[in-house]
């Protein structure tokens, strides 16, 4: 989460950690499984995503949208 004054905006990235290339990022004004569903769909129209592992913090919708997908964290 990124805070200016009273503003709050979540940051979603992908990166390889082998290169430390970004992927795909997005900044959102809020979260929710929604936003995380999409921006999935968007990084999985750019790269195969079959043996990837997300490394993702406590937050209940991304672990759900990743289960939901099949996708590993």
């Amino acid at each position: 989460m990124i805070q200016f004054d009273e503003h709050r905006y979540w940051l979603y990235s992908a990166v390889d950690p082998e290169t430390n290339k970004i992927l795909h990022i997005r900044l959102y004004s809020t979260t929710m499984a929604a936003l995380t569903e999409r921006f999935l769909q968007e990084l999985t129209e750019k790269h195969a995503l079959d043996d990837t592992v997300f490394l993702v913090d406590g937050a209940k919708h991304l672990q759900t949208v990743l289960r939901r997908s099949g996708l590993r964290f």
